[in-house]
């Protein structure tokens, strides 16, 4: 039970570690107002959780199991000299309950997630590597451009999708628009309304069977510009994956899954340490 608690917990943070397009984004393109303010060394503290409804099927004639996930931790912010900063996950403790076919709760257990630690972001939320920033374009996106309230600027993403071994990418954005200000933990704070699909998916003619890699969702984020800083954000997500590569044929190596999980981010900012 403890490795099927990791593996979900694995798959919930996923997006730390997988590719995004927009690194470097703002190298050769005008600096964007919402910016970071990384001219000293301090931590952002945040809270951090995140609910998970989930139901994950691994056989056609069987029910889905359904599962539902929260962790609650701390999102954290180092600022670094050389204007860089490294985000972290830390104290992430994770409950899940496992449902019976008829909806009773039927174990639960819990577990703390590892420290996850994404190194060398830049004022502008971009990192030097592709390869780490998906899950923070999430939390902590940043246009790319200059906004007047009402502009929109859209943040390319994509998921990384494994079938049987090929390695395919579900394509999308982050489209960001800016409303207006809105007062939040006693801070005026400029509101950018998120709005995520990551649903393009191409499959290469050679791989035989049905497949879907789909995340949508809307997100609320709330961003000091006087003072360069983010102070919270509300995420919700839904993800959809599926992969059918069974034949009638039984000496093809085929295989059946489809998980769906709707998820929710609530994060705010706690203290600035100096």
């Amino acid at each position: 039970m403890n490795k099927i608690l990791l593996g979900l917990s694995i798959l919930i943070f996923a997006s730390c570690g997988n590719g995004n397009t927009k690194s470097n984004k703002a190298e050769n393109s005008n600096e964007s107002q919402f910016q970071w303010d990384f001219s000293k060394q301090r931590i952002f503290i945040y809270s951090f959780s995140q609910t998970v409804n989930g139901e994950n099927k691994m056989d056609k004639d069987r029910p889905a199991a359904k599962t539902y996930i929260t962790g609650v931790g701390h999102l954290n912010v180092r600022v670094k000299e050389n204007n860089l900063a490294d985000l972290s996950l830390t104290d992430i403790e994770m409950k899940m309950i496992l449902f019976n076919e008829d909806g009773t709760p039927r174990d639960t257990m819990t577990q703390k997630a590892p420290t996850n630690v994404v190194q060398d972001m830049k004022p502008d939320g971009s990192f030097g590597d592709s390869n780490t920033d998906i899950l923070f374009d999430m939390l902590f996106p940043l246009p790319n451009k200059n906004l007047e309230k009402g502009d929109s600027d859209k943040i390319p993403m994509q998921m990384p999708f494994n079938v049987n071994g090929s390695r395919l990418y579900s394509k999308g954005q982050n489209t960001l628009t800016f409303t207006g200000y809105e007062e939040i933990e006693g801070r005026n704070c400029a509101v950018l309304k998120g709005v995520i699909d990551i649903s393009k998916l191409d499959i290469p003619e050679e791989l035989k069977g049905e497949y879907e890699c789909s995340t949508t969702g809307n997100a609320t984020y709330y961003f000091d510009l006087e003072n360069g800083f983010y102070v919270a954000a509300d995420i919700q997500m839904l993800m959809d994956v599926m992969m059918d590569s069974e034949t009638e044929n039984e000496d093809d190596f085929g295989m059946f899954m489809k998980m769906k999980s709707d998820n929710v981010y609530k994060i705010r900012l706690e203290e600035i340490e100096e």
